[in-house]
């Protein structure tokens, strides 16, 4: 069986500057970082669905509460950061979003025609170069995600768990 070359082959060969457009390494790369980013989108989707559930049941008939995250479900990373950080404290995680959020503009906007050259295929050094922001955007996905999932913990047992009655109205109290 015959072995086909990807991007990773061809860094042994330093005259090299072009691999084929073809070679479907570098997309499936892309791709994978990407698919991580897509993955804090619905977790700050499902922070906001889960937000908006308590507040509704904290208020329950006194007061129409008609939002919801299904509202939502179509906003770019940029708005449903503009919505979570109405709904959470910790502006140490809402900073590490904001920044991540331009690195993900970057790597799904830009990153493919960066390395991209139309005669000749994917600049290998372009390659190169970006392969570490590609490690670095998945690996900061995972921990994004983990981060909303526990500041979400501090308010799902309220969620789904507390019974409010009328002398416990403060939800959480």
């Amino acid at each position: 069986m015959r072995h086909r070359e990807t991007a990773a082959d061809l860094l042994v060969s330093p005259h090299m500057q072009f691999i084929p457009a073809n070679d479907d390494d570098f997309f499936l790369r892309v791709a994978e970082a990407l698919s991580g980013c897509q993955l804090v989108e619905q977790e700050l989707k499902l922070y906001i669905t889960e937000a908006f559930d308590l507040v509704r049941k904290c208020v329950d008939e006194r007061l129409p509460f008609k939002l919801s995250g299904d509202d939502y479900q179509e906003s770019s990373l940029e708005k449903l950061i503009g919505v979570y950080r109405k709904l959470c404290d910790n502006e140490p995680l809402i900073a590490r979003l904001n920044k991540f959020k331009n690195e993900r503009n970057f790597l799904s906007h830009k990153a493919i025609t960066h390395c991209m050259d139309p005669e000749q295929g994917i600049s290998l050094p372009d390659v190169v170069d970006i392969a570490p922001r590609l490690s670095a955007i998945a690996d900061e996905a995972r921990l994004l995600r983990l981060a909303i999932h526990e500041e979400a913990n501090k308010f799902r047992g309220h969620l789904y768990f507390d019974k409010l009655d009328d002398e416990n109205r403060g939800c959480g109290k």
